[in-house]
């Protein structure tokens, strides 16, 4: 049986998992070495990318009508 996994290598546990499957096959030649995949790495967004795209309301911080029977 062939199995592929993906495991993301960015925290403590994939890292392990992937050294664990390394270490693996040096010692059982039936066992393949990982391989990673070509895939982009995420980029961060840098801030202020969607700024001016939401406005408040000039009222924003005055109570709400429906409330009123409550304050």
């Amino acid at each position: 049986m062939i199995y592929q996994l993906e495991i993301d290598d960015r925290d403590e546990t994939g890292k392990a998992v992937l050294a664990f499957i390394r270490q693996m096959a040096v010692t059982n030649k039936a066992i393949k070495p990982p391989v990673a995949l070509n895939q982009p790495e995420l980029a961060e967004r840098p801030f202020g990318t969607m700024k001016g795209s939401f406005t408040l309301a000039p009222d924003f911080t005055e109570p709400l009508d429906d409330l009123k029977d409550y304050m």
